[in-house]
C-alpha cells in the first residue's frame, strides 16, 4: 500500500537543512528524506515521480516503459553479452512474485555480471528488515490492481537518498532465464529489479563490473566505511575480533575478500575460495569449551558467496568436515548451521586471518535510526549508537584549490581546509575521518587517488583564513593523523584525539587534480564542523584600477550613451535584451569598430583620473559633439548591426550574457526595465571590471590564467572563499574554453558580487 500524501513536505527537515546546498549536478534522482523512516519528496517535475507514473500508466492500462533507462544496447554497456531479449517477470514466469516468503540472503544469486561487491551488501541488508524497507520500498509488487510495471528503490548518494524509478523489463536469454542477478526461486524477482535500479543508478549494467563491497554498503545504508588487512592483525586476534564483535552488536555490515589472481580471472584456490571475490560475513558465534590453537573456545564467522552455490570453503569447520560431529544439535541449531551448496560456510577466525586478504567494514550512521527508542522491535534504538556525524562538500579545481599531497608544499595550502572542534570530555575522543570522492562511477572516470592529514592547531594558528602556506613548512610535529593515499572511493582513519581544535586538508596524491568529495567526521564526542576559509565579503579596490567615474571622461562614454538613447522605449528606458547589445558591441565583441584597441585601452589605464583641464574641455566637446554627429550618423547602423551581432558568435557567450545582465538588473531594483542613471551605474562596474581584467592581462592576449582569478577578484574589491571561486570557476569551465576572456570575467565578478549580497541580506 503507497504511503499516505507522500509528496506533504517535511518542515522539520527544511529547519535542520542538509549538507549540501543542492543536489549535485551528478544527481538525475528524486532526493528523499525521512521522518519516522516515512519518505518524504518535496514534488518537482524535474525527477521522475513514481507515483504520478504509476497513477499515469494505471489510468491509460498501460505497462511502463522507463525512457531514461530503455531497454537497449545502452542500458547493458556489455559488448560481450549478445541476443539479449528483455522479459517482465510476467512473461519469464506466471507465477512472478516480488517475494517468496520474504526476503533473505539466498535470494541473491551472482549471474553473468562481475558485482558480487554489490550482491554481497544486497545479502547483509537482508539481514536489517528496518534498513531493507529503506532501500526497497513495501510497495514494490506485481499481486493486485496496483501492479503498473513499475518499480521504485532508493540508494544513498553522498549525503542524500535519491529514489531510482524503473520498469521491470530484465534482460534474458534466448530461453527466457535471467543474463544478470536473479533469486534461488524462479519466480521471485526483489534481487533482480534491485540490480536493474542499481544499474541505472550508476548509467549502465556495464559500469556494475568490478567494484568493493565497502562502496555498495555504503550506497545502501549512507555509512561509514573501513577496511582491514588481517593479515596484518596476526598475534592481534583478539584485536579483530572485537572488531567483529562490537561491529555486529551495532548493526555494521561485513564483507570479505582475497587478492585478485594477477589475470583478473576468478580462480579457486586449493582450499575452494575464489580469488578476486567478494563474499559477505553474515554471522559470528563463538563455541566455548573446545579448545582450538591454545584457546579455550572457537571463533566462527559464517560467510558467504554470492554464487549461491558452489565456491565454498573446504578447510576446518566447511559444510562437511568432521569438526562438527563435536558440537550437538542444539548448539547447531542455534547457530543456524545448514549443510547444503549453498554458498554458505563457517571459518575459523585464525583461517579467516590466514587466507583472506581484506576484512571490509560498514559501520550505520546514527542518522539513520529516526523512530524513537521503543517504537519498534526491528529498528535499534538510537541510543545504541554512539557516532555523531558533521559533514561537507567540497572540489578539487586545477591551479585553484587542487594543491596535491604535503611533499607539494608550494600548493598544498591550495587544498579545501576544515576544522574540526572536539569538545571537552573526561577523556580523549575516539574520531572516524572519511572522505569519499564523488560521482567517478557514474561519470565513468577512474577513482582518484586521495587521503588527508589531521593537524593540532590553536586559535592562533587560525588567525589567518585559510592557513598559509607557512604553516606547513613548519608544522610537521603537529600532525596526528593521516590516512592512506589509495584510488579507493573513500579513505577513513580512526583516531583518539584531545579535547581541541584540529585542521584537516583532504587533498589529491598530486596537485591539478579535479573532483568532488564528501568530508565526514564520526565522533563519540560532540564535535562541529566548519571549513576554515576567508569570509564572504567585500573588500578594497586595487589601487593600481582606475576609478570608475574615469569612464565618463573618457571618449568612450559618449558612444555608450549614445547607444542607449539609440535603443530607448518612448520613456527612455532599455530592457534586458538592450543592455545585452550594448555590452557586448562595446565591451565583449572583439571584431566591431565597438571594441576598443588593445593597446589603446592600456595606455588609457595607465593614467590616473586626475586628468588635465585640457583633456576634460576636449572630452566635453565629444560629448557635445556626439549629440549631433553621432546621434544622426549611427542610429540607423546601431538599429540594423546590434541586434545580429550575436547571432554570429557560439550560444555559449550567448547564454553567458544573459546571465550577465541579469544579474546586473536584480541588483538595480525590482525594475526590469533600465533608465539612465541605472544604466550609467551598470556600465560604470563593468567598466571597472574590465579595468582589472586589463590589469591581469598583462601580455593583451584577451585572456587570464584560471590560477589568476581569485587575485583578480580580490582587485576588484571582492573578498571570496574557495566555495564560491569554485562554483564561478564550474561556471567558466561548462563554457569548454582553456582561459578566462573578458566576459567570462566579468560574468565571475558578477556573481561573486551577487553571493556578498545574498549573504548581507540575510538575517
Amino acid at each position: 500500500m503507497a504511503p499516505n500524501d507522500p509528496f506533504k513536505s517535511s518542515d522539520e527537515s527544511k529547519q535542520k537543512g542538509h549538507v549540501f546546498d543542492r543536489v549535485s549536478t551528478g544527481s538525475r534522482f528524486m532526493p528523499v528524506t525521512f521522518r519516522n523512516d516515512e519518505a518524504i519528496y518535496e514534488a518537482s517535475n524535474q525527477y521522475q515521480n513514481f507515483y504520478h507514473l504509476r497513477q499515469e500508466c494505471l489510468a491509460q492500462k498501460t505497462l511502463f516503459k522507463d525512457p531514461d533507462f530503455p531497454a537497449t544496447e545502452r542500458s547493458l554497456a556489455m559488448p560481450n553479452i549478445a541476443n539479449v531479449r528483455w522479459r517482465r517477470p510476467h512473461d519469464i514466469t506466471p507465477k512472478a512474485r516480488f517475494f517468496v516468503d520474504g526476503a533473505s540472503r539466498f535470494d541473491i544469486c551472482q549471474g553473468a555480471l562481475n558485482d558480487c561487491w554489490l550482491l554481497t551488501a544486497a545479502a547483509n541488508l537482508t539481514a536489517h528488515p528496518w534498513l531493507f524497507k529503506r532501500v526497497i520500498p513495501e510497495d514494490n509488487g506485481f499481486e493486485g490492481d496496483q501492479y503498473a510495471g513499475i518499480f521504485h528503490f532508493r540508494f544513498w548518494q553522498f549525503g542524500q537518498w535519491v529514489e531510482v524509478v524503473i520498469d521491470d523489463r530484465l534482460p534474458t536469454d534466448a530461453d527466457g532465464k535471467l543474463i544478470f542477478g536473479r533469486s534461488a526461486s524462479r519466480n521471485e524477482f526483489w534481487s533482480a529489479l534491485l540490480e536493474k535500479a542499481y544499474a541505472k543508478f550508476y548509467g549502465s549494467f556495464g559500469a556494475l563490473d568490478g567494484g568493493t563491497a565497502r562502496e555498495a554498503m555504503q550506497d545502501l545504508t549512507g555509512g561509514l566505511t573501513e577496511f582491514f588487512n588481517p593479515k596484518k592483525i596476526i598475534g592481534k586476534e583478539e584485536q579483530l575480533w572485537d572488531i567483529l564483535c562490537g561491529g555486529f552488536e551495532l548493526g555494521s555490515l561485513f564483507a570479505c575478500n582475497l587478492k585478485s589472481d594477477p589475470s583478473g580471472e576468478t580462480i579457486p584456490t586449493g582450499e575452494g575460495l575464489l580469488r578476486g571475490h567478494a563474499y559477505s560475513i553474515s554471522k559470528v558465534h563463538t563455541i566455548e569449551g573446545l579448545h582450538s590453537e591454545g584457546t579455550s573456545s572457537v571463533r566462527l564467522l559464517r560467510v558467504r558467496n554470492p554464487w549461491g552455490m558452489g565456491g565454498e570453503w573446504n578447510g576446518r569447520w566447511s559444510d562437511k568436515s568432521r569438526e562438527w560431529n563435536a558440537i550437538d544439535a542444539r548448539e547447531r541449531k542455534r547457530m543456524g548451521l545448514t549443510i547444503e551448496n549453498d554458498g554458505e560456510f563457517w571459518i575459523e577466525l585464525n583461517d579467516f586471518i590466514k587466507y583472506f586478504d581484506r576484512l571490509e567494514v560498514c559501520h550505520l550512521s546514527p542518522e539513520l535510526h529516526s523512530i524513537e527508542e521503543g517504537e519498534s522491535d526491528e529498528v535499534p534504538s538510537q541510543s545504541i549508537f554512539r557516532w555523531q556525524v558533521s559533514s561537507l562538500d567540497g572540489q578539487w579545481i586545477c591551479d585553484t584549490t587542487a594543491g596535491g599531497n604535503v611533499t607539494f608544499l608550494e600548493t598544498f595550502s591550495l587544498n579545501p581546509q576544515y576544522t574540526v572542534n572536539v569538545q571537552q570530555s573526561t577523556s580523549s575522543s575516539s574520531v572516524v575521518i572519511a572522505l569519499s570522492q564523488k560521482f567517478r562511477r557514474i561519470d565513468a572516470l577512474p577513482s582518484l587517488t586521495i587521503g588527508f592529514i589531521v593537524y593540532r592547531v590553536t586559535r592562533e594558528d587560525l588567525r589567518q583564513k585559510p592557513v598559509p602556506m607557512e604553516f606547513f613548512k613548519n608544522s610537521d610535529h603537529a600532525i596526528v593523523g593521516r590516512s592512506i593515499y589509495i584510488n579507493a572511493r573513500e579513505v577513513s582513519c580512526r583516531l583518539n584525539l584531545d579535547p581541541g581544535l584540529y585542521l584537516v586538508i583532504p587533498s589529491t596524491f598530486e596537485p591539478r587534480e579535479e573532483g568532488e568529495f564528501l568530508l565526514r567526521i564520526f565522533t563519540t564526542q560532540g564535535n562541529t564542523l566548519h571549513e576554515n576559509d576567508a569570509i564572504l565579503c567585500f573588500g578594497t579596490i586595487d589601487d593600481r584600477v582606475p576609478e570608475q567615474n574615469q569612464l565618463f571622461d573618457s571618449p568612450r562614454w559618449p558612444l555608450l550613451a549614445d547607444a542607449f538613447y539609440n535603443l530607448t522605449d518612448s520613456k527612455q528606458r532599455i530592457d534586458q535584451h538592450r543592455l545585452q547589445e550594448i555590452l557586448w558591441k562595446h565591451f565583449f565583441y572583439r571584431t566591431t569598430c565597438g571594441s576598443t584597441n588593445k593597446k589603446d585601452l592600456n595606455a588609457t589605464h595607465s593614467k590616473r583620473a586626475a586628468s588635465s583641464p585640457w583633456r576634460k574641455i576636449f572630452s566635453y566637446l565629444q560629448q557635445i559633439c556626439s549629440c549631433f554627429w553621432l546621434h544622426s550618423i549611427h542610429r540607423r547602423r546601431e538599429a540594423q548591426s546590434i541586434g545580429n551581432l550575436l547571432e554570429q558568435d557560439d550560444n555559449s557567450r550567448r547564454v553567458e550574457l544573459e546571465q550577465i545582465t541579469k544579474l546586473l538588473i536584480s541588483r538595480t531594483g525590482d525594475e526590469k526595465v533600465l533608465g539612465y542613471d541605472q544604466f550609467r551605474t551598470i556600465v560604470r562596474d563593468v567598466y571597472q571590471w574590465e579595468c582589472v581584467f586589463r590589469l591581469y592581462d598583462t601580455d593583451g592576449s584577451g585572456e587570464l590564467d584560471r590560477k589568476e582569478l581569485r587575485s583578480a577578484l580580490r582587485s576588484s574589491g571582492f573578498n571570496i572563499n574557495n566555495r564560491i571561486l569554485c562554483k564561478v570557476l564550474r561556471q567558466v569551465e561548462k563554457l569548454d574554453r582553456a582561459q578566462i576572456e573578458l566576459i567570462d570575467f566579468v560574468l565571475c565578478a558578477a556573481e561573486c558580487r551577487h553571493a556578498i549580497d545574498v549573504v548581507h541580506q540575510k538575517p
